[in-house]
């Protein structure tokens, strides 16, 4: 999968390709170069969702931050 195509995903849509990945590499029945390769896209994957949840807490943060003002 492309770098571009993995920036498109949601997170779900990227969490499910990164377990597919996962599972593909612990089945241990690839060559190494399509291990790398897989391996390279779980990373980039990982990254994405990571992004995906800091933005997630950014805006959560940034609401309990809004509403504890509220209740002042």
């Amino acid at each position: 999968m492309e770098f571009s195509e993995i920036e498109a995903l949601s997170f779900e849509d990227s969490y499910s390709r990164l377990e597919q990945v996962i599972e593909q590499l612990e089945n241990g029945e690839l060559s190494l170069e399509e291990s790398v390769a897989l391996y390279e896209e779980g990373m980039t994957l990982a990254k994405h969702c990571g992004r995906h949840l800091d933005r997630a807490e950014l805006k959560v943060s940034q609401l309990l931050s809004a509403a504890a003002d509220d209740l002042e």
